[in-house]
């Protein structure tokens, strides 16, 4: 029988937040699902985690990758789910119920569904529709995506040549397909760990050129517009922040006033 989900837990060196991911996932009341790790031939005793849990994943392996998004491709062609999430070592569920919500939610259907995001203090939530310029600005929660088995069946993988804004990328290349449908569920799917690889200040330089790389090859023809339309919001948003109701909209914010 095929499990209505498939989770996917991409790890390396991280012992503590592989157990923490790990317990999150075998408490939920949700139960049809399979579980993955894949290791990338870590050394800090996260293995002794797997073996010590043997029972509750499916497929693990520890064997040296060329990154996370190498990990992550090698998984999906592996996954029976009818949806994949992708939940990386140190990401945690919000509650024991929260992927019974969620999968059982009034809204849940489509190819891309995604929640909301939860941090340690406050959270994120995102839009119901999208546009082709919402992915200039910022993107999608990944780990608080469902993803439909099909979706990566018509696009291929993640395009292991980006290092850190693949998941982007392929966020993009579906929305710019008109292939599939985009449902925004309005609940805090996943807890997500701000300490991760991609918000690494280290990496900031090579993101941004990875970010304009990918803008040139999906964007296209129209990345100059897509440009000149970001660098007008901008404008706009300085303006609006610089004015007496958005100074005092952030002196109250730092007050914590409401």
């Amino acid at each position: 029988m095929t499990p209505k989900l498939s989770i996917i837990t991409i790890n390396l060196n991280n012992r503590a937040g592989l157990m923490a991911t790990i317990n999150s996932v075998i408490s939920q009341t949700f139960k049809d699902y399979e579980f993955f790790i894949m290791d990338g031939n870590s050394d800090d005793g996260s293995l002794d985690i797997i073996e010590q849990n043997r029972e509750h994943i499916n497929f693990w392996q520890s064997e040296p990758d060329s990154g996370i998004f190498n990990a992550m491709n090698k998984a999906i062609k592996l996954a029976k789910g009818e949806y994949l999430l992708f939940l990386n070592s140190g990401d945690c569920l919000t509650s024991n119920n929260a992927l019974e919500d969620f999968i059982k939610h009034k809204l849940f259907q489509g190819d891309i569904i995604y929640g909301d995001y939860q941090y340690e203090k406050g959270g994120k939530v995102y839009p119901d529709h999208l546009s082709p310029y919402y992915f200039m600005r910022t993107s999608l929660p990944h780990q608080s995506t469902l993803f439909h088995q099909s979706v990566f069946e018509l696009m291929g993988y993640y395009d292991e040549t980006y290092k850190m804004v693949s998941d982007r990328a392929f966020y993009l290349k579906c929305f710019l397909s008109g292939k599939f449908t985009f449902t925004h569920i309005p609940y805090a799917l996943t807890l997500f760990d701000l300490h991760g690889f991609s918000n690494d200040a280290n990496y900031k330089n090579k993101k941004k050129k990875e970010d304009e790389r990918m803008f040139r090859e999906l964007y296209g023809l129209y990345y100059n517009d897509m440009k000149t339309i970001t660098t007008l919001h901008q404008k706009l948003s300085e303006c609006q922040r610089n004015t007496s109701y958005g100074i005092l909209k952030r002196f109250k914010k730092r007050m914590g006033w409401k």
